[in-house]
């Protein structure tokens, strides 16, 4: 590249800085530098077309599009701008304009659903214009519907080739959700655009979500170990933080291995390349004298209908407001629903996090609590980001994702003894407590059951299949698992295995090629479900012979949902703690026969379940009347009472 060319680049860059933050007088400028220096660059007239029009200029716009198009005949950024910049029918154009004023506003007053049905309706009038894509995309991602987000991002980045928001965003999401493929090809679109470390060192570390074969797996942490000491022995600045979204290493808890190496060199290269990343509050400097009620802070961005909202919420309550002050923190954007509303009002204060991350640190600083408790690490960006400062004196972590964080500001990991294996201690960074004799970590609130007739038939099952329902979410089936699904579909004849379909069709796909592969003679009798509402999903567990737990990483609330209704779950408990939480449902319960020891036991126990309807019956009979001691336990609150007592030295 020409040093004219460099420097028109970086006049560009400037631009397109300046127009995303409003200044389009100084985006304007900065585009007239950079085609000084390359008058014939589609991308930069295209940009200093757009800049034009939304300054009132069209016919500037128009003929800023027209010389990108002689130029370059086949620039699908141009040409929609093009179309979109031109006449229309009559009162189209103005209509379009104030359906998008008005969904801004109707977003500002955070009325979101309603601004995105009219980006709808925006995109039904101008389906070629990429900023209302982008816009749309953007809204959904602002509600909480990451997944849903994704397919208006890369329409947009589709249209146009240059817009570095929508590119970014998907490289971001693709990224984080493990899309290896998408992942690849948005950073390097997002790299050719704006060079940068963040965008390489992440594409580097990026893990699939679906592994194509238990083979590929030490391979893949190999490399992601390798990227990350040569990005250790490198002088780096990792200046956008959200970049940080995959170091966690979120997947590697699927691979059934112990991650505290990997998970404590991934936060020592954070710490060394992202600077300020650390921070202690001032209440953590000042000796500690305070003797009231001790204030601890519950932090998550999925305090909603989601497996955190639903074993959070119960604790929230129940904890001795004469011991304790409780303040919910919700970082956003996250949804809101029922369950918001029930945490937010068994909460004595509730604080909403703002969406920049530093200043979402100095709102929980100035909190000054006693303990930090956040519900999961390593699920979203932001959490991972705030668990390197000290912001109470104690900081501690749990099973909202059931792996160690490797930071060393994270004091304890809260676990139970039933969950935990004998050298349990060696997974950890943290310290780890025991929680004593639990079937479970949450206070957990007993499903109401469904109700009226359930027919197979809606399923589009047979009354005759013998149906084995695997409820989880598709990147917990380890490689391992294809084995033992082959294994009870051969030795069942008619057997059929149930799943529900990924929150990505990249999901579907992956694990339909993976089964393609290591299944093909039964392939055809895994069937796979849209994803459904919870009283559908429930109505599912009450039609299934077994239900079928994943090894090395289980079910929680899934499995306290299916034991709600008594349907029988056949579990192996594996080498960690996020491969045992069935099995200490089981214990406590005093029911031993659905308990694995190998996997050709978990093929037979599932075989028996399916083919022996007597047995599986009493089965049912057995859990429903034992089933009590997994819901509403105050021996639960009393446990974690007592952690909270010691670790702020209170105990007596």
């Amino acid at each position: 590249m020409s040093v004219n060319e460099n420097l028109a680049t970086a006049w560009y860059v400037t631009a397109r800085s300046r127009k995303e933050l409003g200044d389009l007088a100084s985006a304007l400028a900065c585009y007239r530098r950079a085609l000084a220096l390359a008058p014939h660059n589609a991308a930069i007239l295209t940009s200093c077309g757009t800049a034009l029009y939304l300054f009132g200029r069209r016919n500037e716009a128009i003929g800023m599009y027209r010389q990108a198009l002689a130029h370059h005949p086949d620039h699908a950024g141009a040409r929609a701008s093009l179309e979109f910049a031109l006449p229309s029918a009559p009162g189209e154009t103005h209509r379009l304009g104030r359906l998008r004023e008005e969904a801004e506003r109707l977003r500002r007053a955070g009325k979101l659903h309603e601004a995105l049905e009219l980006h709808h309706q925006a995109i039904a009038i101008a389906p070629h214009v990429a900023g209302i894509w982008l816009s749309a995309g953007l809204l959904l991602y602002e509600m909480g519907d990451q997944p849903e987000s994704l397919p208006f991002f890369e329409e947009a980045a589709r249209l146009d080739a240059t817009l570095a928001a929508a590119v970014e965003a998907a490289r971001r999401i693709c990224v984080g959700a493990g899309l290896l493929e998408k992942a690849a090809y948005y950073s390097g679109r997002a790299f050719a655009i704006q060079p940068s470390d963040d965008i390489r060192i992440a594409r580097g570390l990026t893990l699939a979500a679906i592994q194509p074969a238990a083979v590929a797996i030490d391979p893949a942490r190999a490399s992601y170990e390798c990227v990350l000491d040569g990005a250790l022995g490198e002088a780096l600045r990792i200046e956008n933080l959200y970049a940080a979204n995959c170091i966690g290493g979120f997947f590697l808890a699927y691979h059934g291995r112990n991650d505290r190496m990997l998970q404590e060199k991934a936060a020592a290269f954070l710490l060394r390349t992202i600077p300020g990343l650390s921070m202690t509050a001032a209440h953590c400097q000042a000796a500690r004298g305070h003797h009231g009620k001790i204030r601890i802070g519950f932090i998550s961005r999925f305090f909603y209908d989601h497996s955190i909202g639903k074993t959070s919420r119960g604790l929230m309550r129940e904890l001795s407001r004469h011991l304790f002050e409780v303040v919910a923190i919700r970082i956003t954007p996250s949804k809101n629903d029922q369950t918001t509303e029930m945490i937010c009002a068994a909460a004595d204060r509730v604080v909403t996090l703002d969406p920049d991350y530093r200043s979402a640190r100095e709102q929980v600083a100035t909190l000054e609590l006693d303990i930090l408790f956040y519900q999961d690490i390593g699920m979203e960006p932001t959490s991972y980001l705030l668990a390197f400062s000290r912001l109470a004196p104690v900081q501690c972590v749990s099973f909202g994702h059931p792996n160690t964080t490797g930071i060393p500001t994270m004091d304890y990991f809260i676990s139970n003894d039933l969950f935990e294996p004998p050298d349990a201690a060696l997974h950890y960074s943290e310290s780890l407590f025991l929680l004593e004799d639990l079937p479970t970590l949450a206070y957990y609130y007993r499903p109401d059951p469904p109700t009226g007739r359930i027919d197979r038939n809606d399923f589009g099952l047979d009354e005759n299949d013998h149906v084995y329902v695997c409820p989880q979410v598709l990147f917990k089936l380890h490689p391992d698992f294809d084995d033992i699904l082959g294994g009870i579909l051969r030795r069942d004849p008619k057997g059929v295995v149930v799943l529900i379909r990924g929150q990505y069709p990249d999901y579907d796909a992956q694990i339909a090629a993976r089964f393609a592969r290591s299944l093909p003679d039964v392939v055809d009798r895994i069937l796979m479900l849209d994803r459904m509402g919870f009283r559908r999903f429930l109505s599912l567990l009450s039609i299934a012979d077994a239900c079928l737990d994943t090894p090395h990483f289980n079910g929680m609330n899934s499995s306290l949902e299916a034991f709600s209704i008594g349907a029988p779950i056949v579990t192996l408990p594996g080498a960690f703690q996020r491969g045992r939480h069935t099995q200490a449902m089981y214990r406590k319960m005093g029911i031993l026969d659905c308990i694995a020891n190998d996997p050709q036991d978990y093929i037979g126990i599932a075989v028996r379940l399916g083919c022996d309807k007597a047995y599986a019956d009493d089965l049912r009979a057995r859990i429903r009347a034992g089933n009590g001691v997994l819901y509403e336990s105050r021996r639960v609150v009393e446990e974690f009472e007592r952690f909270f007592l010691h670790a702020a030295g209170r105990a007596g």
